[in-house]
């Protein structure tokens, strides 16, 4: 015997097929198929293809957007990367100081003592310090020592020859590693083959060099100044100040940009002058100054 519509219909309908096709494909009312699946208890839990289909369609068209994004952001960098140009000595100055600034070991007024140390995982990074540590700071290479930090689930020799082939050195120059004890609670996503630590650079006898750093950092802040006055500061290659070796608070006329003198504010605790000199502290003055060639002496 030939199945009726609403067998054939019921039938179909728990084989996954939507509500559409079944409707076209009997040519009866959807109300009549919904009632038909409604006494058969279909309507409510019977999984629709159609949801499938709509899955599919969102994965089909969330790789298209996917795709166009990454274009988008390539085409982005790529012509970022352009506009950078090329680096002046200045500008390797500045770069290097913004990142010590940020990741680099400071002294502190109850330790006057610390010497030059920025560890990071980004080679690039490391890379970045150690050519503003030899072309900007004079440092020789004698004098900068590399140290890794590993946790104790990763592979040491294979993390150095990491090290080695993205900074350039030796690979008996990363002897030597500090292990961290793993703690199987946390929940740490930098780990497998892609985890190779952290590198701590570190610069023999530079406390002196990080108390001129920090000399550098107040000179920045002292240039930008704070608060309203900072906001109609012009950012400028032809001010003074934008060169090396011209003042950066006097005009052509020898007279101060700056008008008024301003408050001293802090810098790492320690205490500076509103009209850009030296700190208080007694023990900065002959650091900051440097030597001729404007390079403070190495000190222990």
């Amino acid at each position: 015997m030939k199945p009726t519509k609403r067998a054939q219909a019921i039938e179909l309908r728990r084989q996954g097929i939507t509500y559409q096709e079944i409707i076209q494909h009997l040519g009866v009312a959807k109300s009549t198929v919904w009632r038909w699946f409604k006494a058969e208890g279909l309507v409510e839990t019977q999984p629709q293809r159609l949801t499938e289909l709509k899955r599919i369609a969102q994965r089909k068209a969330s790789a298209v957007v996917k795709e166009r994004r990454i274009a988008q952001t390539q085409a982005i960098m790529g012509k970022a990367s352009r506009e950078i140009g090329s680096i002046s000595r200045r500008d390797l100055w500045l770069l290097g100081l913004a990142l010590y600034w940020a990741e680099g070991a400071k002294q502190k007024p109850h330790n006057v003592s610390v010497g030059v140390i920025l560890v990071n995982s980004d080679p690039a990074v490391i890379r970045l310090f150690v050519r503003w540590l030899q072309d900007v700071c004079g440092v020789t290479s004698d004098r900068i020592g590399y140290e890794m930090y590993l946790h104790e689930t990763a592979n040491g020799e294979q993390a150095r020859v990491y090290w080695a082939e993205e900074l350039g050195l030796p690979i008996e120059s990363l002897s030597r590693i500090r292990w961290k004890h793993h703690r199987p609670a946390t929940h740490r996503t930098n780990i497998g083959d892609s985890y190779h630590g952290l590198i701590r650079v570190r610069v023999t006898r530079s406390s002196a060099l990080n108390r001129r750093i920090t000399g550098w950092i107040a000179g920045i802040n002292h240039a930008l100044g704070s608060g309203a006055a900072a906001a109609h500061l012009a950012l400028d290659q032809e001010i003074p100040g934008s060169n090396p070796g011209s003042p950066a608070v006097l005009g052509e006329s020898g007279e101060g940009l700056l008008q008024e003198p301003r408050r001293p504010w802090r810098v790492n605790g320690v205490l500076w002058t509103g009209d850009g000199s030296l700190p208080y502290h007694p023990w900065y003055n002959e650091i900051l100054r440097g030597t001729p060639d404007n390079r403070a002496e190495p000190t222990s």
